[in-house]
């Protein structure tokens, strides 16, 4: 039987979440995009932030660029002939 102690903090499973959500943003509608970001600006029982949805964006384009160069360098990087199995 699991505890209250044993489960993760609400911060914890908010900071999965939100990393989730970062992960699937390019296959998100618009609609769903823009309401996330609208919502982001008004969360009741949180200290609103100035400027949040600015910061959000960009840490989405920091996240997209990263994983940008990360499949171009899968993509370009040399192969290494101890693979390669030959006939």
């Amino acid at each position: 039987m699991s505890t209250l102690s044993d489960r993760p903090s609400d911060e914890l499973i908010f900071q999965h979440l939100g990393a989730a959500i970062v992960l699937c943003w390019a296959q998100l509608p618009p609609g769903a995009r823009d309401q996330i970001l609208r919502q982001a600006d008004d969360v009741i029982g949180l200290a609103p932030i100035p400027g949040i949805r600015s910061e959000i964006v960009k840490l989405l384009l920091r996240h997209a660029k990263a994983q940008w160069a990360a499949s171009f360098l899968s993509v370009t990087a040399p192969r290494s002939n101890s693979s390669f199995r030959g006939h």
